[in-house]
């Protein structure tokens, strides 16, 4: 009876713990349209697309029913990203309603299973209070709860990887085969939802071997596993073939302006980042753990498990530090280890007090840090373009478009879309004026489009209303001549100014909507896009129609 209870004591604070890590991260998130990373509201938006096709069902014209939605909503980044997420992003919005809300939820609610799964990870080796701990370092480290707390793919892939690494340890202890199969699907499931986790396999090619050596080619469930793998794994590899280019060239060489790969600081880059990563207690305790596994065997977990976790983190450090693209927050999922090697640490050096003294501590740096990085380290937001979205939502005529030129579009069209009225489309000045892949540092040019073509634009595209950055990008002649036009008071009239509302320093400081004074088409006319980035062209097969 005594155990039982024990054991229902246990569930109840790991659930408790979990609960408070899910609430602590969402109530500290933007939640009201605010988002501030470009990438979060085309997430976001991409979960709605999915949603709203799945609503649809337009099997036999899916890709028509696809260009249309994108050039009435042109942030959608689907293409370039795996789907799993975003299918699960659909349920939430199928039943929750879309909104920023909901979307962000739906990653906190990834950001408990992650934690979850460094939880049964570290379980293997330690008691409930220790792994808690664990899994909390980890969940709640600086960095990691930051990007949790935006509607980003990184924590979801984190999730189904800490997930295969928790199966895939229980194979290695318990040679049981259906714990093979279940890894590469878990594996699998992490693939799908980020591309990033590619360097993990690796790591199980590594851990496999360091168990059962050559013997484990021998193994027909090691080849099934293998070919499942393979098979599955196609549709990725066409998906990101044919519409990732741009994330191909992070690999072979960005057109950014980054670290070169023969220099020490691309390779010392994610080495320097650890402290901001997990809090230097975190960082000097897993270093204390490896000094004692190299010293004394007593201190090491079992040989292939160690070797695995090793694995994991230096092919992953390799394999980021190669990446032309440099940011902290891209190798987030190769610091899985090093949270379990810091509470190994917290126990190993307190083994002589009672266990309850070693677990406490261990439990009070996780609750430290979780208060630090949610509390007192706020993400980042800006405020303001689903005001503009409102303002013109409101007054814009029946089927026609909004363009917008600015940095922030995808925060404007979120709320667009988010609005009541699904009958208005957004046209971006940069797709129309500009060739742009992504990003300006990956390459431009200027269409060379002047004043009088663009105004023929607003007029053949139904467009009433400009919401215009004051200025961005005019060093670009197509548009400058722009916002050369805007200010020409016979043909635009400023109806409204925002001032987006920033917690860092931005530089969108001044959003003007303009009302354009002259005719336009009673009927917008049918869109034409190059999308740069894929290399194709898309056709609007259906425009905006008349009311």
């Amino acid at each position: 009876m005594e155990a039982r209870v024990k054991y229902h004591l246990s569930i109840a604070f790991v659930a408790v713990a979990l609960a408070t890590l899910g609430l602590s991260l969402y109530l500290t998130a933007p939640t009201a349209e605010d988002f501030s990373w470009s990438d979060a509201p085309r997430h976001a938006l991409n979960g709605l697309f999915v949603h709203d096709f799945l609503v649809a069902l337009p099997f036999s014209g899916s890709r028509d029913f696809a260009v249309n939605y994108y050039l009435q909503y042109p942030a959608l980044s689907i293409l370039f990203y795996p789907p799993l997420f975003y299918l699960f992003l659909a349920g939430a919005y199928g039943l929750f309603g879309f909104s920023h809300e909901v979307a962000q939820a739906t990653v906190c609610s990834f950001h408990v299973l992650f934690a979850l799964g460094v939880y049964l990870l570290a379980r293997c080796w330690m008691t409930v209070g220790y792994a808690i701990s664990a899994a909390m370092l980890l969940a709640a480290a600086p960095e990691v709860a930051y990007w949790g707390r935006q509607v980003m793919l990184g924590i979801p892939a984190y999730a189904w990887l800490a997930l295969t690494a928790w199966m895939f340890v229980g194979y290695l202890e318990q040679k049981r085969p259906v714990f093979l199969y279940l890894t590469v699907l878990l594996y699998l499931a992490a693939l799908y939802t980020k591309q990033t986790p590619v360097f993990v396999a690796g790591a199980l090619a590594v851990g496999l071997l360091a168990e059962r050596g050559i013997g484990a080619l021998r193994d027909r469930h090691v080849w099934a596993a293998a070919g499942m793998f393979l098979l599955l794994l196609v549709p990725l590899v066409v998906l990101q073939v044919k519409f990732g280019q741009v994330n191909i060239e992070s690999v072979a060489g960005s057109l950014r302006n980054d670290a070169s790969r023969t220099s020490v600081m691309a390779w010392v880059f994610y080495l320097e980042q650890l402290p901001r990563q997990l809090g230097w207690p975190t960082v000097i305790l897993a270093a204390v753990y490896l000094v004692g596994a190299a010293l004394r065997p007593d201190w090491r977990l079992p040989r292939a498990t160690f070797i695995f976790l090793l694995s994991w983190f230096c092919i992953g450090y390799l394999f980021f530090s190669y990446i032309m693209v440099r940011e902290p927050r891209h190798d987030l999922m190769i610091l899985l280890p090093l949270p379990i090697f810091a509470v190994l640490a917290v126990r190993q050096v307190l083994a002589g007090t009672p266990p309850v003294v070693g677990a406490t501590c261990s439990l009070a740096l996780a609750a430290a840090t979780l208060v630090a990085s949610t509390w007192f380290q706020p993400v980042q937001y800006v405020r303001g373009y689903d005001e503009a979205a409102r303002y013109v939502l409101k007054r814009a005529p029946a089927h026609s478009n909004v363009l917008f030129d600015g940095y922030r579009d995808g925060n404007f069209i979120f709320s667009v879309r988010a609005g009541a009225r699904h009958d208005i489309g957004v046209l971006r000045a940069d797709k129309l004026l500009l060739r742009v892949a992504i990003e300006r540092e990956r390459g431009i040019e200027d269409r060379g489009i002047g004043q009088t073509a663009i105004e023929g634009m607003l007029r053949r595209y139904r467009v009433r209303y400009v919401i215009a950055q004051t200025g961005f990008w005019t060093d670009l002649p197509s548009i400058r001549a722009l916002q050369t036009l805007l200010g020409r008071r016979d043909r635009f009239l400023p109806v409204a100014r925002i001032v987006p509302e920033a917690n860092f320093p931005n530089e969108d400081k001044d959003v003007v909507i303009y009302e354009y004074l002259g005719a336009i088409a009673d009927r917008a006319a049918p869109l034409s896009l190059e999308m740069v980035g894929i290399g194709q062209q898309f056709d609007q097969k259906k425009a905006l129609q008349k009311p």
